[in-house]
């Protein structure tokens, strides 16, 4: 049965219990990696998982606690030898910053022993393969005036555009906030969701809550957690769950969960 590889849980600010954001869905053998928080390619290993079986990258947004774990995991596929092409997805602006992380990391392609490609979606873009379906939407995290005038400034080559994802994987829906400015953010693509996997370093704890029970959200998952919280997790989900008869669990590194 396909799975879903909680790997890192925090957000911004690791912790010593928690390594940056990432997450895989694992159907058939293969991988499908969400976000790239360092470090991915070694928490793939110590949940008995092998890189090489990478099928895509999906990356929401750039900041490096989405990101940061990429050119490991490209040089970590190098070294060991992975022959498949790999496919990297991103936002506005991915095919010019892979590049650049090539070139800063020193490893172009000319040293890969796989095709390395750098895709961008946006919200018209569908990812289909084996059975698995992945559509994208816009969240609001960096669509402010203040990012657009620092993209102004910076001669727009900051991209800041952030995203979450739609998945369909056999008969279930599971919808992955990404970084968002607020809950209704989601509204828009909650319904028949199976699970929803919402991000905790941008959102209080009532608020989110109150959202849970208007939107009468069944399945919950916290994750990406502020720094803050880390080991309130009884106390983050006893706020979160109050008054609500669904389920709510806050992620773990290292958690897994059958779909």
């Amino acid at each position: 049965m396909p799975e879903l590889l909680i790997l890192g849980t925090s957000a911004g600010v690791s912790t010593a219990n928690r390594h940056h954001f990432s997450m895989a869905i694992k159907k058939d053998g293969r991988l499908y990696v969400i976000d790239c928080g360092c470090p991915v390619s070694m928490l793939l290993k110590k949940m008995g998982e092998d890189p090489k079986n990478i099928e895509a990258v999906f990356l929401t947004h750039w900041h490096p606690d989405h990101a940061s774990g990429l050119p490991m995991l490209l040089q970590d596929l190098q070294l060991t030898h992975r022959s498949e092409h790999l496919p990297v997805y991103g936002p506005e602006g991915t095919i010019r910053k892979v590049k650049l992380l090539q070139n800063i990391f020193i490893i172009p392609q000319d040293i890969y022993p796989y095709q390395l490609e750098a895709v961008e979606y946006n919200e018209d873009t569908l990812f289909e393969r084996d059975g698995l379906k992945i559509n994208f939407f816009k969240t609001k995290h960096l669509a402010q005036d203040a990012w657009r005038k620092i993209d102004d400034k910076h001669g727009n080559e900051i991209a800041p555009v952030a995203y979450g994802l739609v998945i369909h994987i056999d008969n279930k829906k599971i919808v992955v906030s990404g970084d968002v400015l607020s809950s209704q953010d989601l509204v828009h693509v909650l319904h028949d969701a199976d699970l929803v996997i919402h991000e905790f370093g941008h959102i209080h704890p009532e608020k989110l809550n109150h959202f849970l029970k208007e939107q009468q959200i069944s399945n919950l998952l916290i994750t990406h957690i502020h720094h803050e919280w880390d080991l309130k997790t009884e106390e983050l989900q006893r706020i979160v769950g109050a008054g609500h008869p669904g389920e709510v669990q806050v992620a773990h590194d290292l958690m897994r969960i059958i779909l």
